[in-house]
């Protein structure tokens, strides 16, 4: 019965050993350099796709947490440049204020950004939860030795 309870949790694991748990957040940490190289590259396509002036343009920003995200930031100097999310009503009203092709672009793009911040924070989540665990492990082996 123990035995088949095992195999029955291996049955939902993507490893089988510490080992293997290290791979797979390895894994993610390289498919997550990969995320953030895309996302430089569609910040660096919309600038090429929409010429200047440009109210608000992509940006990538990485926060202490080692969370990246690609956002669109208003022009501007010193701290002035606030983010803005296209769905707020600040997004939706400088959407208005375009013309249709504009807007398709902004939208085609905004697209991708949340795809690309999506993928990103689910590996990333994976990378903390599989490290909790290793820890938990780790802590549990040692309290009962």
């Amino acid at each position: 019965m123990l035995i088949e309870f095992d195999k029955h949790i291996a049955d939902w694991l993507p490893f089988t050993t510490r080992q293997g748990v290290w791979r797979r957040i390895a894994a993610l940490e390289a498919e997550n350099l990969q995320l953030v190289r895309l996302m430089n590259e569609c910040a660096t396509a919309f600038r090429q796709v929409l010429s200047e002036p440009r109210e608000l343009y992509l940006n990538v920003q990485q926060v202490r947490s080692l969370t990246v995200y690609i956002r669109w930031r208003r022009q501007g100097v010193r701290g002035k440049q606030a983010y803005c999310l296209l769905s707020s009503p600040e997004g939706q009203a400088f959407l208005m204020r375009q013309s249709t092709d504009v807007q398709q672009c902004y939208q085609r793009f905004n697209d991708w950004a949340l795809a690309l911040n999506l993928a990103h924070s689910l590996r990333l989540n994976e990378i903390r939860r599989l490290k909790k665990y290793l820890k938990d492990l780790s802590d549990s082996h040692d309290r009962a030795t």
